[in-house]
């Protein structure tokens, strides 16, 4: 009888290495999407705060309102794109970059809108859900 000989010697550490290997793309591609969701977020503070921060010195001019909001837009650790103060409302764009280490995730650029409640334009239906002993 002959004995077979099969030459698999070493499978396993191929299949351990491939494992392995995919676990940590996964992981990779998860941490990827977790900090761009996070650059977003930051995007989103920084410009809600540079409009604040415009609104409150609307009074004061365009100018002097447009140079806090870019200063609240560069504490935050963003940068302010453009900047419109008309009516005691400020409407607000900021960047914000992605870590060098993750250059896929690009930029996010968001819009903030902040002022006196009275100059913001309320729609029929919203106001009938806030009163709902108002006949529709």
């Amino acid at each position: 009888m002959r004995q077979r000989t099969r030459c698999d010697a070493g499978v396993g550490t191929v299949l351990a290495l491939a494992v392995i290997s995919s676990v940590l793309l996964a992981a990779a591609g998860v941490a990827a999407l977790g900090t761009a969701r996070v650059v977003r977020h930051r995007a989103a503070v920084a410009a809600d705060g540079a409009a604040l921060a415009a609104a409150t010195a609307a009074l004061d001019g365009q100018t002097a309102a447009c140079a806090l909001a870019r200063r609240a837009a560069s504490l935050a650790g963003a940068r302010l794109v453009s900047c419109r103060v008309a009516a005691a409302v400020a409407d607000v764009q900021v960047e914000q970059t992605a870590p060098t280490w993750l250059p896929i995730a690009g930029v996010a650029r968001l819009n903030a809108r902040a002022g006196p409640a009275d100059t913001q334009k309320v729609g029929a239906n919203r106001d009938k859900a806030a009163r709902p002993d108002h006949p529709s």
